[in-house]
């Protein structure tokens, strides 16, 4: 599925640094470590051994002092020979450290390259090998670890139960077919029992997606409430800078400003919107017709209140369902009573706030990274995009067919066709059945140099 030849990228990020790394992986690596790389000493280069030396350009001039290590086949990150350049940060050593490499018979590697080898050398299978750009992207603590488990073969495990278990099906249902003139034993209740539980670890791994995807992507939290109840001044706070403008009038915030934020360990994408009242001028109307577009758009609602004021009611288009009231200005005279936070309380969870001091935001962190994020079920893994998610809905229609074929008594071979059609979509998520298209969509997502 690929061509053995040698590639080459800068794997550190762009900008100065300090230090930077050319990756080289190929049957060509130690030739090109022979000839960029100038080591102190003699001798063949061991494997994963650390050497000191010069790095020289393509006219074979010093160009950095450096380190390089060669791993060799099978024990490195592709399964190829893989040479790592180590050399200063700079944008033009490692440009032309690239260069060098370039013009000693390697090719630019392609985005995700590097990894799509680990999984076609079998380093890696397909969940692990998306895995590795969610840990690359990772925003927070716990989006960081979602990716790891799944990179350390959470994921791949729990299929793989699954997936034993209906091969073992499988074969029950093939001796049926291949020895159906034989007495064999054609009691299929514990196999509908087996089918059942599949089905239910399934059901419960879907209901992980959303979580997944929300720590993959973020969890985007609209900000609502009038004029003047403090919404600027708690982005600000929740951000821990003055991202908004903040002042007494009216009014003051017209557009939709979105900001990434760390919430309790999940990224979070806070978007402040112009304050909500009637009779605004054209302009405060568009921003305002823009803060309802944001919280249909959202994940969860924080709705502002001024607990200064008398209360309020809240708009008709308010939905309790993923929302959190910030009842704010908690430092000034309360004109709520515990009656009135209590029915308010009743429509959705309640946080009192003082953004001014700074008051209750853990509470209030907290208070929306539940509202927005399913609990995680125990010693369940999480799927993370939608391929995933698509691949294990379809398993589990196919699983209820072979189920129910089986409660009908229906033909072995009719439900092992859906029994089939289950295991190829659950191996389509570890790459054990897939396609070519499939691989590039999902390596093209990779930077260049991972």
């Amino acid at each position: 599925m690929y061509t053995e030849d040698t590639i080459a990228a800068i794997a550190t990020p762009l900008g100065p640094g300090g230090i930077g790394i050319i990756r080289v992986s190929g049957p060509g690596a130690t030739a090109v470590a022979n000839q960029v790389f100038r080591r102190v000493g003699a001798g063949a280069w061991e494997s994963h051994r650390l050497y000191h030396g010069q790095i020289v350009t393509s006219e074979g001039t010093p160009l950095d002092d450096g380190l390089a290590v060669l791993m060799r086949k099978p024990r490195s990150y592709t399964g190829e020979d893989v040479l790592e350049i180590h050399c200063h940060g700079s944008p033009v050593v490692l440009r032309l450290a690239l260069e060098a490499v370039l013009a000693r018979g390697t090719r630019p590697a392609e985005p995700g390259e590097f990894t799509k080898r680990a999984y076609l050398n079998g380093k890696l299978d397909l969940a692990q090998a998306e895995a590795v750009i969610d840990l690359v992207r990772a925003r927070t603590p716990e989006s960081a670890g979602q990716a790891a488990d799944q990179l350390f073969g959470g994921l791949s495990g729990y299929l793989g139960d699954i997936r034993r278990r209906l091969i073992r099906i499988m074969a029950h249902l093939e001796a049926q077919i291949d020895f159906s003139d034989e007495e064999i034993d054609a009691n299929d209740t514990p196999l509908v029992n087996d089918l059942a539980d599949a089905e239910c670890e399934i059901e419960n791994l879907l209901r992980t997606y959303e979580r997944g995807r929300l720590l993959r992507h973020g969890v985007r939290v609209a900000i609502l409430g009038r004029p003047n109840a403090g919404k600027s001044s708690l982005l600000n706070a929740l951000l821990g800078n003055e991202r908004a403008i903040v002042t007494p009038i009216p009014g003051t915030t017209r557009d939709v400003i979105e900001e990434c934020a760390d919430l309790d360990g999940v990224p979070v994408i806070l978007s402040d919107t112009a304050g909500l009242r009637e009779g605004p001028d054209e302009v405060e109307q568009l921003g305002i017709e823009r803060a309802h577009q944001a919280a249909r758009a959202a994940d969860a609602v924080l709705f502002v209140i001024d607990a200064s004021l008398p209360p309020e009611s809240l708009p008709p288009s308010f939905a309790a369902e993923q929302a959190v009231i910030a009842l704010n200005k908690i430092d000034l005279p309360c004109a709520w009573s515990d009656g009135d936070v209590s029915q308010l309380a009743e429509r959705a969870p309640v946080v009192r706030v003082s953004a001014k001091y700074l008051t209750g935001l853990d509470d209030l962190r907290r208070s929306l990274t539940r509202s927005a994020l399913k609990t995680p079920r125990d010693h369940v893994p999480t799927l993370t995009n939608s391929r995933q998610r698509d691949a294990m809905a379809k398993a589990l229609v196919s699983l209820r067919h072979a189920h129910e074929g089986l409660r009908s008594e229906l033909a072995p071979e009719l439900v092992a066709v859906d029994l089939q059609d289950a295991l190829d979509h659950i191996g389509s998520v570890t790459g054990m059945v897939t396609s070519e298209e499939v691989l590039d969509a999902i390596f093209a997502e990779f930077c260049i140099g991972k």
